[in-house]
């Protein structure tokens, strides 16, 4: 494939440049899971299968770039960064959402080359309503056995 004039001074984009890499050593297909509420989510790596069908543990060390402060950023931080934005809709803060990124760097088809599939919490939607029912106050009564011997206690 040629790049035309205009294409040659064009910056590469997050995704432009995760494909790249992924493709350049022979991964195949990444698994992540996102889980997230509150204020907070995660984005956790569950599975790296390599073009030959290994399942691999880790993805190598390769800077892809430098923050302001000169640190370099790697591959995982750029994919960690790129998963968390993917999703169409606020998975992490409030309602919270969960699901999974799939990332398949060959796919010629980029809705499948990154595929979502998130379930997003309606406002509120933590567990069943009655999961606060155990933890209700109890109201207890000076005049209960475990106040009438006070003596006992000093």
């Amino acid at each position: 494939m040629s790049a035309t004039s205009s294409e040659k001074g064009k910056a590469m984009d997050r995704k432009e440049i995760a494909i790249a890499l992924l493709r350049a050593i022979g991964i195949q297909e990444l698994e992540y899971s996102l889980d997230g509420g509150g204020d907070s989510g995660d984005s956790t790596l569950e599975r790296i299968q390599h073009v030959d069908g290994r399942l691999l543990d880790k993805l190598p060390d390769i800077p892809t770039g430098i923050d302001g402060a000169g640190r370099p950023h790697t591959l995982s931080w750029l994919l960690d960064d790129l998963v968390a934005d993917l999703p169409e809709g606020d998975w992490v803060n409030n309602e919270g959402g969960y699901g999974t990124v799939t990332i398949r760097p060959f796919e010629e088809d980029e809705d499948l080359c990154f595929e979502c599939d998130m379930t997003f919490r309606q406002d509120g939607d933590y567990g069943d309503e009655n999961d606060d029912a155990e933890f209700e106050d109890e109201d207890f009564d000076a005049d209960d056995d475990g106040a009438e011997d006070t003596e006992a206690l000093s």
